[in-house]
C-alpha cells in the first residue's frame, strides 16, 4: 500500500514539474476568453408598447333630499394597452427625460343604492382613449434603472347618472350623462432592464386622477332637477417593451 501511494506522489510530482518547465520554456498556454456585457447607451429616443391592467374609484355625491345619504363609492377596472415615445439623456448614472402614451385605459364600472319600494340610483363611469405628459428621473443601479416618474394625464370618459321611481310615479326614470376629455395627474415610478442590443424591457406603477364632473337630471312631477358629482381617481400597473434609436441625439 505504501508503495502505491508513493508512486502516486512521484507521478503527481513530476506532472507538476513538466507543466512549471513548460510554462517557463514559453511554451503556450491557452485561457478560456472571457466577455463581459455591452452596456446600453440609454440616451435618445425610444418607442415602445405597453400593457397592464388598471382598477379605481369613482364616488357620487347627489344633492336629492331624498334620503339622508345620497352618496356613494364604486370599484371600475379593466385593460391598458398603447403605446409610448419618450427621448432620454444620460449623465453618469443619472438618466432623465420625458415619455408619453396613448391608448386605451379601459376603465369601466357602476355603482348605486337603492331604497326599497321608493327611489334608487345609479351612476356609471366609462374612460376609454388616454394619453400622458410625463417626466422621467431614475438611476443606474447595476445596468437597470429605477426610476419616478409624474406629469399630465387625460382621459376621455362618460359618466352617467340613472335615477327610477319605484312606485306612484307619472315619469319613472330620468337620466343624465357627460361626456369629456377629462384632465388630470399622474405619478409613479418602475424600473427598466436591458434585453439585448437596444431593446429593455421595464415594468410601472401610476397613481391617476382625473377629477371629477356634474351631471343634473331633468326635473319631472316625480323626481329629478338633481345635481349629482362623480369623481374618479385609480392605479395602473402595466409591462412595457422599447427600442432605443440611439443614433438620433440632440444636447448631448
Amino acid at each position: 500500500m505504501r508503495r502505491h501511494l508513493l508512486a502516486v506522489l512521484v507521478a503527481c510530482v513530476s506532472i507538476g514539474g513538466a507543466a512549471g518547465a513548460a510554462l517557463s520554456d514559453g511554451a503556450p498556454y491557452e485561457y478560456a476568453p472571457t466577455y463581459a456585457p455591452a452596456r446600453m447607451n440609454w440616451s435618445g429616443f425610444y418607442l415602445g408598447a405597453h400593457l397592464g391592467g388598471t382598477w379605481g374609484s369613482s364616488t357620487a355625491n347627489g344633492q336629492t333630499g331624498v334620503t339622508l345619504d345620497d352618496s356613494w363609492s364604486y370599484s371600475p377596472s379593466g385593460l391598458v394597452v398603447g403605446g409610448t415615445l419618450g427621448y432620454q439623456w444620460q449623465m453618469g448614472p443619472l438618466v432623465y427625460g420625458i415619455e408619453g402614451d396613448l391608448g386605451n385605459l379601459g376603465l369601466a364600472g357602476s355603482g348605486g343604492y337603492y331604497v326599497p319600494f321608493g327611489y334608487d340610483a345609479s351612476t356609471t363611469t366609462d374612460a376609454g382613449f388616454y394619453l400622458t405628459i410625463r417626466g422621467r428621473v431614475g438611476v443606474l443601479v447595476n445596468g437597470w434603472i429605477l426610476y419616478i416618474t409624474g406629469g399630465y394625464i387625460g382621459a376621455d370618459t362618460t359618466v352617467s347618472v340613472l335615477e327610477a321611481c319605484d312606485i306612484f310615479c307619472t315619469t319613472p326614470t330620468v337620466s343624465a350623462s357627460n361626456s369629456s376629455f377629462r384632465n388630470g395627474w399622474t405619478l409613479g415610478g418602475g424600473f427598466e432592464v436591458p434585453i439585448e442590443g437596444a431593446w429593455s424591457a421595464k415594468v410601472e406603477y401610476l397613481y391617476y386622477d382625473i377629477g371629477s364632473v356634474s351631471m343634473t337630471t331633468p326635473s319631472t312631477s316625480s323626481l329629478g332637477g338633481n345635481t349629482w358629482n362623480v369623481e374618479t381617481d385609480g392605479s395602473l400597473v402595466r409591462a412595457g417593451i422599447n427600442y432605443r434609436f440611439n443614433g438620433f441625439r440632440f444636447g448631448q
